[in-house]
Formats: structure tokens, C-alpha cells, sequence
């Protein structure tokens, strides 16, 4: 094997070892890299195309020099060692192109002027497989659904999170119907990134998942939107997690969530 690519793998076994992906492929997937492509080159019979181990270092504060030349150290200062939160996991994608609507989920008449809108749900994916693994189509092989009961047909695309950890949980008598427990599922409804522009509905959602670059994907309050300097104000309903403010540019996805079902 070459030893470019060599060091190249040595760096997918570290991130891997990381948490920061949780298999080669999702770390081919979050690079645009094909995984039949990933798999020739580890077998030594194919090279890694320089725009994709580019894409990697940016993506993960590689250091260039370390992979193409040998020199220095594997990653860059930015380069964060601890693993990203993940207090929701992801569990709905949006739109299979060969079996959905335009949303990504099916309408089904119940004949009482409800609908029943069925949403797929798959296994939680690791950050970065999910961040552009969605668009995988073996990802909707053997999808399991959950169904959520409208008025409307809703336009958009949803994602169902499984709730992870303790964050939105208060023992405040006056607060504990807010409670979102580990286990429950959530659906969000995606906000697109034109819309962070303006002014968030902040006082008509309850809770949002945000799915941030670095800190992993979130489930929280949103108490505040400074929409000139493009920041916002998060907020847990446990005491123990401080207030954070966080740069709408370090952000991929915001969902508001529109639904909690209760699983307990």
C-alpha cells in the first residue's frame, strides 16, 4: 500500500478510535468519498484522490502535511479530542425519492379529517454519517415507521430523534411537565437555513434539536436569537447544564420540534 494512503487509514482508525465516526464508511460518506471507493484503496488498488483527503483534513483538523509528507502531528490545534454530545439521536430521514411524497413521509385518510402521516425511522447513525449519510439509499433498506396522527398535510421534512441523556429533565414542580426523558422520541420539523435570517418563533416550540458542527446533536431550549450577529442563546431544563451561546455558522441543521412521544 502506499504510504500516503497508509497514513491516510491511520488517521480513519484514529477518528473512528475517537468517536468522531463510528466506521470508514460513514467517514467515506462524510467526505463524498464512494465506501466501494474507500474499500479498493484500503486493498491497495486504488489511490485516495487528493480532493477528498483535502476534504477530510478540513473536515476534521487533519494535518495535510502529516498524511501527504510525513511530518508533524496527525491533527491540527482545532482539532477537539473529546467526543461531541449527543443528546438526541437520529431516527427519521427525510424523502426516499422512489417510495415517498416530496416530504418524506406518506398521508393515510382516516376518515374523520385526520391523517395519519408515517414517518421512516432507522438505526441512530454516528454524527458524521448522519450529517450526509441520509442520501444514501442503503439507508432506507428495511426502514421501520412511526405513525403521528394530523389535521393537514405538512409540508417540509421531518426527522424523529431518540432523546439521549439528562438535559431537559427538572425536578422544579412548576417545570416538570416540560420533561423530555432519555428514551422518548421527538420529531422535528427541519428549519431551513434561509430562515435564520430572521427572527426565530422561539415562543412557539417548546424544544429544538440542533445539530452543531463540533458539540454534536443537541436538544434544548431556544431562549434567544441575536439575528445580526447570527447567534443563539440555548437552554436546558436541568440546572446542572449552563446557558450556551452558539454561532448560527457552526450549526448544520435546527429542527423545532413539533411532537413528543412518550415511550416510557
Amino acid at each position: 500500500m502506499d504510504p500516503l494512503v497508509e497514513r491516510f487509514f491511520h488517521v480513519v482508525d484514529k477518528l473512528i478510535e475517537l468517536k468522531k465516526v463510528k466506521s470508514s464508511r460513514q467517514l467515506a460518506l462524510s467526505i463524498d468519498l464512494s465506501p466501494p471507493q474507500l474499500t479498493f484503496a484500503k486493498k491497495g488498488e486504488r489511490d485516495i484522490p487528493m480532493k477528498y483527503i483535502d476534504e477530510m483534513c478540513e473536515k476534521y483538523f487533519v494535518n495535510k502535511k502529516y498524511i501527504v509528507l510525513n511530518e508533524g502531528e496527525m491533527f491540527l490545534p482545532g482539532m477537539k479530542l473529546s467526543n461531541p454530545r449527543i443528546e438526541a439521536e437520529p431516527l427519521h430521514l427525510s424523502a426516499d425519492p422512489n417510495d415517498y411524497d416530496n416530504d418524506g413521509s406518506k398521508f393515510e385518510e382516516l376518515g374523520d379529517g385526520t391523517l395519519r402521516m408515517r414517518v421512516p425511522i432507522v438505526p441512530a447513525k454516528a454524527y458524521a454519517g448522519y450529517m450526509r449519510g441520509w442520501q444514501d439509499p442503503e439507508y432506507y433498506s428495511d426502514m421501520d415507521t412511526i405513525s403521528i396522527d394530523v389535521h393537514k398535510r405538512h409540508s417540509g421534512d421531518y426527522m424523529a430523534f431518540e432523546v439521549k441523556g439528562d438535559s431537559m429533565e427538572t425536578s422544579e414542580p412548576s417545570k416538570m411537565r416540560s420533561n423530555i426523558y432519555e428514551g422518548w422520541i421527538v420529531v422535528g420539523r427541519d428549519l431551513s437555513r434561509h430562515q435564520w435570517q430572521y427572527k426565530l418563533h422561539t415562543h412557539n416550540y417548546d424544544a429544538w434539536v440542533i445539530v452543531h458542527k463540533t458539540e454534536g446533536i443537541l436538544i434544548k431550549e431556544i431562549v434567544a436569537h441575536d439575528v445580526e450577529n447570527s447567534m443563539i442563546t440555548i437552554h436546558s431544563l436541568n440546572p446542572k447544564y449552563e446557558d450556551e451561546v452558539l454561532s448560527l455558522n457552526d450549526i448544520e441543521q435546527i429542527f423545532s420540534v413539533v411532537q413528543i412521544i412518550n415511550k416510557r
